[in-house]
């Protein structure tokens, strides 16, 4: 088997957790309001899949409420990795299996450049 230097840039999911402070009426909206925060992209009237309140806590100031969180935010991602392949097509597989380490991995995963190294 030959050795392969794979270029790539992908997506990958950072896990991410803190408290958020926001205004509004009750504890959901409190959820969604914080979560609108987290992630700006996504549906701002639903819950996102990814985003977890751990508590919800009224504050002093009435309208006021305290959001701990558990969320994974996604992030672009660009590297390099060593791989063994018999071929090119292969070693571009092998890294993305390499660089997702899902059962099955996305398909935001590209491979700009596979070099023979050896």
């Amino acid at each position: 088997m030959k050795t392969y230097r794979v270029r790539y840039e992908t997506r990958l999911f950072r896990d991410k957790e803190g408290v958020e402070t926001v205004s509004a009426q009750g504890k959901g909206q409190a959820m969604l309001a914080a979560q609108a925060r987290l992630h700006p992209n996504e549906r701002a009237d639903e819950p996102y899949f990814h985003f977890e309140p751990l508590t919800i806590r009224a504050l002093d100031a009435p309208g006021t409420f305290e959001v701990a969180y558990r969320t994974k935010v996604e992030e672009e991602v660009a590297g390099e990795i060593e791989v063994a392949a018999e071929d090119a097509d292969k070693a571009a597989a092998k890294a993305r299996f390499a660089v997702h380490q899902e059962l099955i991995p996305p398909k935001c995963f590209r491979a700009l450049e596979v070099v023979e190294v050896a």
